[in-house]
């Protein structure tokens, strides 16, 4: 995951990007579709969408011969890219 992904300013419901928050706001309320989020387990999701879009990007991009990993590291999706 990018260092600046806004995984806890990001609407895990509708996806509009919110303003920065400052780590002491607990909970927010999205201007765009009125969702109240919890700051933890709205990243939380956000993190876990975008680490399955990562994930099929590279699985997708594999031939159909061989079998995607059952895990990647953030580290390795250029390496697992390059050796198939």
């Amino acid at each position: 995951m990018d260092r600046f992904f806004p995984s806890t300013r990001r609407c895990s419901g509708c996806r509009a990007k919110g303003p920065s928050l400052d780590v002491s706001v607990r909970e927010w309320t999205c201007t765009e579709c009125g969702a109240v989020h919890d700051r933890d387990v709205n990243a939380a999701r956000n993190l876990r969408e975008e680490g399955m879009r990562l994930y099929w990007l590279v699985a997708s991009a594999l031939p159909p011969w061989r079998m995607p990993p059952s895990v990647i590291k953030a580290s390795e999706p250029a390496d697992v890219l390059s050796a198939a």
